[in-house]
């Protein structure tokens, strides 16, 4: 069996629990932090674009539109 493989067969499924985080160094943990703070911002901002790209698609009546243009005065 490689190395990989076998290493693999060791690890935690359970991820970063309070006893795991407590044995990362000063300088792991606070790139954890960051890099958690950075991918939950990105889908934020991709649930925000998509928020506004589906109000910004949503057609509006066309009585809506003439009535919100001036009236054009023809000679």
């Amino acid at each position: 069996m490689d190395s990989n493989r076998q290493d693999s067969a060791y690890t935690g499924i359970s991820g970063f629990t309070a006893a795991n985080f407590k044995t990362l160094t000063s300088a792991e943990a606070a790139t954890y932090r960051k890099w958690r703070r950075a991918v939950l911002a990105f889908y934020c901002s991709v649930l925000l674009l998509g928020g506004f790209a589906l109000v910004v698609s949503i057609p509006t009546p066309p009585q809506e539109v003439a009535q919100a243009m001036p009236p054009v005065n023809v000679p």
